[in-house]
Parts: C-alpha cells; sequence; structure tokens
C-alpha cells in the first residue's frame, strides 16, 4: 500500500494472473491546451508478473479535470 502526501492510501488487490499489485508513484507527460505538461506522484498498481497497470476512478477522474482545456 501507498500513501500519497495529503495521506491518501492506495491498495490494489489482486491481478487476474494471481499476481499483486504492487503500488508505486509515477510520473507522466501530456499535452493540456498545446502545452506539454508534466504530472507527477500518479498512484498506480503495477503486477510483477504480467506487468498488468491499474489506477483508481478517482486518480483517472483527476487526470481527465487536468486535461480539459481551460
Amino acid at each position: 500500500m501507498v500513501t500519497n502526501a495529503s495521506g491518501t492510501e492506495y491498495e490494489y488487490g489482486s491481478c487476474p494472473c494471481a499476481g499483486a499489485y504492487a503500488s508505486r508513484f509515477i510520473e507522466v507527460e501530456m499535452e493540456v491546451s498545446g502545452r506539454n505538461v508534466v504530472v507527477s506522484a500518479i498512484p498506480q498498481g503495477e503486477c510483477p508478473q504480467c506487468s498488468s497497470q491499474v489506477y483508481k476512478l478517482q486518480v483517472i477522474e483527476r487526470l481527465e479535470t487536468l486535461m480539459r482545456p481551460e
């Protein structure tokens, strides 16, 4: 389980391949309103057996909000 700076904990459970997702933070570069933006400390679960990657719904919703044009 990983905790971010605001104290939110992220648990991802088991992968369909029978592995267990490992929690980590990643950095993502994306284009927003024609500008490249780097977003860091994004929580992600990754399976060490099959490399499947998962995100919590609230994380995806927040990223989508950031990507909307101003």
